[in-house]
């Protein structure tokens, strides 16, 4: 059984060298329908098959208010004070 996303999950990949080569932000359960480029290579959504946002992937620094927008409006307070402290400030720019 999958668990239930009721927060945010973050994680990060880097190079051997520790370069950071992208994060992803889960927002939400299920399965990955489509992916979504929102900032060409450097924002992606996925979504579920009911247009539900489950990740944000990001390969690039990007402004937190592009990732917030993905975000359903109840959740952006939360979910920005979310990013602003697990995220590497060179990901997400204030």
């Amino acid at each position: 059984m999958t668990p239930i996303v009721t927060g945010f999950e973050f994680s990060i990949s880097a190079r051997d060298d520790g370069t950071l080569e992208a994060a992803y932000v889960r927002v939400g359960d299920g399965s990955v329908a489509r992916t979504k480029e929102i900032v060409e290579d450097v924002l992606l959504a996925d979504y579920d098959r009911r247009g539900k946002l489950l990740g944000i992937e990001i390969l690039s620094p990007v402004k937190l208010s592009a990732v917030t927008r993905l975000v359903d409006p109840p959740r952006r307070p939360s979910f920005r004070k979310f990013i602003r402290r697990a995220a590497p400030q060179e990901f997400v720019l204030s």
